[in-house]
């Protein structure tokens, strides 16, 4: 009986029967459209990734868009008519007064901050109504009726005409202060030119500043004219130019004016400078030797030689020490104390 001998594998045999068992796989050929839409897919699943991050991590935050509620109280004055009978009154006030030659425009009023001055006029009137009723019952509590009303009459009276005129008194206190803002308003306007900017724009954003007060107001309204009103830019000017009361505007508007026509930023420049704000401070250089002098004389003839002649007096009518007590009382509570305020409304004046 013959037995068979399996010969057993070398190590090479096994690597090589593997390798046969193994099928390399064909190359297959992927066609451009294919592999863009491959590459399509990719991007889109990218992006949906990172779209799903950034709502993860970056959220946004619960705003509340109820709406804000402000409530004017100049508004509801007019708007619910509870004041029917005095708001007619305090309407047909305010036309009689803006419309009076010598009693204060609309636009001074403006001028005052008073944007309406119909409102103004109507809390002025229960002001001065208050203000009687209020005497009234003071009259009652210390029986003595008439005299609290009259006297409640005539302050009601000085409120009504202290109302009517305060917008010229502010502008006539305050001139120094418009004055000061108004040259401030001009400095910005040269920087801003010198950096290249034009005279509109220049306009614009002093007109957009409410810092600079009244320019600011004036400015807005030369914008207005051009936006609403059709004008063009140099008619906008010459109107603000009449509509203005205050001097150094109508210096400035002149300039604009002047600029505007030549085309010339730089001759502007140079007419702001010399012709408003060097004539300016120049006027203060030269203000504070007449202040220095008028106070050296205020302090001389005001109170050193009344002083000595009422001490001459007491001591040569023999008065002794109640005299010049009295003469004491005399110069430095009446004559001093007027002597400090003309010498306050002359430096005022003379500084504005």
């Amino acid at each position: 009986m013959k037995v068979k001998t399996e010969k057993k594998q070398s190590i090479f045999d096994k690597l090589t029967n593997i390798l046969k068992r193994v099928k390399t796989p064909k190359k297959r050929k992927v066609s451009r459209v294919g592999r863009s839409e491959y590459l399509k897919k990719i991007f889109e699943r990218k992006t949906e990734i990172e779209h799903d991050d950034d709502i993860l991590e970056f959220y946004e935050p619960y705003i509340d868009e109820t709406p804000e509620v402000s409530i004017d109280l100049d508004d509801l004055l007019f708007e619910k008519g509870e004041f029917g009978a005095l708001g007619g009154y305090s309407r047909s006030f305010s036309y009689w007064v803006t419309n009076t030659s010598f009693l204060p425009s609309k636009r001074d009023y403006q001028y005052a901050g008073i944007a309406d001055e119909r409102v103004y006029f109507l809390k002025m009137m229960i002001v001065a109504i208050s203000v009687i009723i209020l005497f009234i019952l003071y009259g009652i509590l210390i029986g003595n009726i008439i005299s609290s009303f009259l006297n409640g009459a005539l302050l009601a009276v000085i409120v009504v005409i202290g109302g009517i005129f305060y917008p010229k008194l502010k502008l006539t206190l305050f001139r120094g202060e418009i004055k000061i803002q108004v040259l401030m308003s001009i400095l910005h306007l040269i920087s801003m030119l010198n950096s290249g900017a034009s005279i509109q724009e220049s306009l614009k954003n002093i007109a957009n500043n409410p810092e600079y007060g009244i320019t600011s107001f004036e400015f807005r309204s030369v914008i207005k004219d051009i936006n609403q009103g059709g004008y063009n830019f140099v008619e906008a000017l010459e109107r603000a130019k009449l509509r203005t009361k205050i001097f150094i505007m109508r210096q400035l508007y002149d300039q604009l004016i002047l600029a505007a026509n030549k085309g010339g930023t730089q001759l502007l420049l140079e007419n702001l400078y010399n012709e408003i704000v060097r004539e300016s401070l120049s006027k203060i250089d030269s203000s504070k030797f007449q202040i220095s002098n008028l106070g050296n004389l205020i302090f001389g003839i005001g109170l050193i030689i009344p002083f000595s002649g009422m001490i001459q007096s007491a001591l040569g009518a023999q008065q002794g020490f109640d005299g010049i007590i009295n003469a004491v009382d005399l110069v430095m509570g009446k004559i001093g104390l007027m002597s400090t305020v003309i010498f306050t409304i002359f430096i005022k004046m003379k500084i504005e």
